[in-house]
C-alpha cells in the first residue's frame, strides 16, 4: 500500500508533470480494527460453510457463507475510502495556505470575471455554503390572531365581572369577620 495518493486523487501540477503527493496518515488502531474485523468476518464465513455442510444445514447458512466475506471486503473498502477522503480534505487545506501567500499577485493570466485569479495546478473548488441565504424560503404573511368565539365562556366571564362590581359596590359589608 502506498503512503501517497495518485495523480488522480491528489491532483497535481501539470506544468512540472509531477503528481502532487499528499501524505496519507494510517492510524495503527484503525488498521488493527480493520484487520481484526476482516479476520472475524472470514472466520464467520468458514463457520457458516461448515454449518451448511452438516446434516442440519440450510440454504440460509449458505447465504451467510457468502455474506460474511462480502462484509470483510466492505470493511477494507470503507477504510481505504476513509483514508482517501481524509487525504483529500488535507489537500483542500493546502491551496488555502497557498492562496494566502499569493494574495498580492493579481497579474496572472486567466482571471475570472469575479476578480479571483486562476492558478495553474490547482483544482477549481466550488464555494462552500456556510449560511442559509435569507431569500431561500418564501416569506410568510403575518397571521392575524383569530380567536374562536365561545359564547359560554363570554357569558361566564361577564357574570364574574358583574359579581366583582357588586362586591366592590358593597364594600366591607360582605367581608368575612374572623372569630376572635
Amino acid at each position: 500500500m502506498s503512503d501517497t495518493l495518485s495523480h488522480r486523487t491528489g491532483g497535481g501540477d501539470p506544468a512540472s508533470g509531477q503528481p502532487a503527493s499528499t501524505k496519507v496518515r494510517h492510524r495503527p488502531s484503525w488498521i488493527a480494527f480493520v484487520v481484526l474485523g476482516a479476520i472475524f468476518c472470514l472466520g464467520m464465513g468458514f463457520w457458516q460453510l461448515a454449518r451448511y455442510q452438516e446434516a442440519t444445514g440450510t440454504v440460509q447458512n449458505l447465504g451467510y457463507t457468502f455474506m460474511w466475506p462480502f462484509l470483510a471486503g466492505f470493511l477494507v473498502y470503507a477504510y481505504l475510502k476513509y483514508v482517501r477522503l481524509e487525504a483529500e480534505e488535507a489537500d483542500t487545506a493546502l491551496p488555502a495556505v497557498d492562496a494566502a501567500r499569493d494574495e498580492g499577485d493579481d497579474d496572472e493570466v486567466g482571471d475570472h470575471p469575479d476578480g479571483t485569479p486562476t492558478r495553474s495546478g490547482s483544482r477549481r473548488r466550488e464555494k462552500i455554503v456556510t449560511e442559509i441565504p435569507a431569500d431561500l424560503l418564501p416569506t410568510r404573511r403575518p397571521v392575524a390572531e383569530v380567536r374562536a368565539r365561545d359564547e359560554g365562556l363570554d357569558a361566564y366571564n361577564s357574570y364574574l365581572a358583574e359579581l366583582a362590581r357588586q362586591d366592590a359596590a358593597a364594600g366591607d359589608r360582605h367581608q368575612e369577620r374572623h372569630a376572635t
